[in-house]
């Protein structure tokens, strides 16, 4: 299935959303700054409150972008038509309090425009056979 990227840049760095759609259900990998990389998932069902995971950073602490991903969730949830994953994993080298103050509204953003996309975007559901 194609994938669809959505940037935001601000103070500096930039935030992306990559899309992928299976049937109805949607992966988004939320990455960015100096160092993309995987430290949390937050699953989103229309059936079950919002779970996230947080996998360890290093040594006594765990990944932060929950915040982020929960963000993106909480936006794209109203027009989901069935689950998403959202992989998440942002680090700015020696991130600056401006910085960080706008990630909040950097990951707002790319819900935004993921809930807009999806919304005009529905798939057909493909119906599952069981034996």
């Amino acid at each position: 299935m194609p994938e669809h990227t959505f940037t935001v840049t601000r103070s500096g760095y930039t935030m992306q959303a990559k899309l992928r759609r299976e049937n109805q259900d949607v992966l988004i990998e939320l990455t960015g700054g100096d160092v993309p990389h995987y430290g949390v998932v937050t699953a989103v069902s229309l059936h079950q409150p919002l779970q996230t995971i947080a996998l360890p950073s290093r040594p006594g602490h765990h990944h932060q972008e929950g915040v982020l991903t929960e963000r993106v969730a909480t936006v794209i949830a109203p027009v989901l038509q069935s689950n998403a994953f959202i992989v998440g994993g942002l680090h700015v080298n020696r991130i600056s309090k401006q910085q960080l103050a706008v990630a909040g509204a950097m990951a707002q953003a790319l819900g935004e425009q993921i809930r807009d996309y999806l919304a005009t975007h529905p798939r057909t559901r493909i119906e599952e056979e069981f034996s």
